[in-house]
């Protein structure tokens, strides 16, 4: 009973109305009609076009899947990559690196964004009894995902500099939304609102009188999942569809922490990682935490990283001076922030499967960002997130 209750544990039922959101989308175009409409409103400049479809597969991967996203707008830019040249030849390269890197920073924003996420939420919730609530993940995750897409933008034009004329011609044709698209848009803006307003930060909560609906995220996922086959935009062949090897892996990651956590190996773990801590700076620790988590997954699941990591971190954070859930959101982020191997992320293994980049390209580009990114969610952690909690 003890191994199987984590299958259903809240953070379970949020990324399953996450996947049956992101279904809905896809299945009627809702993801190349946002797309659409950002992308058609700039035709300039090749450079800031880059920058327009990093954005736009930064937003898509925030509520729909990294993978979907990057497949859906590496269709769109591959296509434009047929009618434009480049006299250093690097402008295939940098735009199918820059939305796989996109789509991997846009994840780490809310808690449907990426797995690794709802886990650390999940962990802190079972361990802690702490809640973050959806608008809270976005303090922690929204200003790492805004300044990484900037910063890939910048450092991929840096690396592959590219020499191309003014863009006139997108060759991406708009289909038009249907009935069920509109009916799926409303549904989609009705999510994000509840989402966000589960419950508000005290300050904003003062300013308009109003603390929040006070339901969960999960909650509000099992919300949308009923308002999505009431109105038909999705049955139940839909839902064989939804992802449900991922909520498996997210499950087993939830029990084997538990078992973690019950035998006592975590106290154990985190007690022998105080002897590499102890006495030294927060910041220090933040670090290695921060750069365990990410070696750990250059080269693993990065579900399954953050599966044994996670009770290590949060019982290391209830013994030291340091929020445990500070420690849970660093790994929660950092197991999901490498760019530099095709195992790394599914968006990597995407970009890597079109042929355009070579493992050579994706080392010299991913390493600098790996660096970047763990530098950056270390900053954030010491410095900002104290604030936040």
């Amino acid at each position: 009973k003890a191994a199987l209750t984590p299958f259903f544990d809240p953070v379970v039922m949020l990324l399953l109305g996450g996947f049956l959101l992101a279904l809905a989308v896809e299945k009627n175009d809702l993801d190349e009609f946002f797309a659409y409409q950002m992308i058609s409103k700039f035709k300039a400049d090749a450079r800031f076009m880059v920058l327009i479809f990093m954005v736009t597969t930064a937003f898509l991967s925030m509520w729909i899947s990294n993978t979907a996203s990057t497949a859906l707008m590496l269709t769109m830019a591959l296509r434009l990559t047929e009618t434009v040249k480049d006299k250093r030849g690097n402008f295939s390269k940098i735009i199918v690196l820059s939305i796989a890197y996109s789509a991997t920073a846009g994840g780490l924003s809310t808690l449907v964004g990426t797995t690794t996420c709802a886990m650390a939420a999940g962990f802190l919730k079972d361990m802690i009894g702490y809640e973050i609530t959806f608008l809270g993940w976005m303090g922690f995750g929204l200003p790492i995902t805004l300044l990484m897409v900037l910063t890939i933008w910048v450092v991929l034009l840096a690396i592959f500099p590219i020499d191309v004329e003014e863009i006139t011609s997108l060759s991406i044709h708009r289909k038009p939304l249907t009935e069920k698209g509109m009916h799926t848009l409303v549904v989609f803006i009705f999510s994000i609102l509840l989402w966000i307003t589960g419950r508000l930060p005290e300050p904003l909560a003062q300013a308009l009188g109003w603390p929040g609906h006070g339901l969960s995220s999960s909650v509000v996922a099992g919300i949308i999942a009923v308002l999505l086959f009431a109105s038909d935009i999705i049955d139940e062949r839909d839902l064989g569809r939804a992802n449900w090897s991922t909520l498996l892996l997210i499950g087993g990651g939830l029990s084997l922490g538990g078992a973690l956590d019950v035998s006592g190996l975590v106290l154990r773990i985190s007690d022998s990682l105080m002897l590499l801590t102890g006495g030294r700076p927060e910041i220090v620790t933040i670090a290695l935490v921060a750069v365990f988590g990410l070696g750990i997954s250059i080269f693993a699941s990065n579900t399954a990283s953050a599966g044994i990591l996670l009770p290590i971190a949060i019982s290391l954070g209830s013994t030291t001076s340091i929020s445990p859930i500070i420690l849970a959101v660093v790994i929660g982020i950092s197991t999901s922030l490498d760019f530099m191997l095709p195992v790394g992320t599914p968006p990597n293994a995407i970009a890597y499967s079109t042929g355009k980049v070579s493992m050579r390209d994706m080392i010299k580009a991913g390493f600098a960002l790996d660096v970047i990114g763990a530098t950056i969610t270390i900053l954030l952690a010491s410095y900002l997130w104290p604030y936040l909690i």
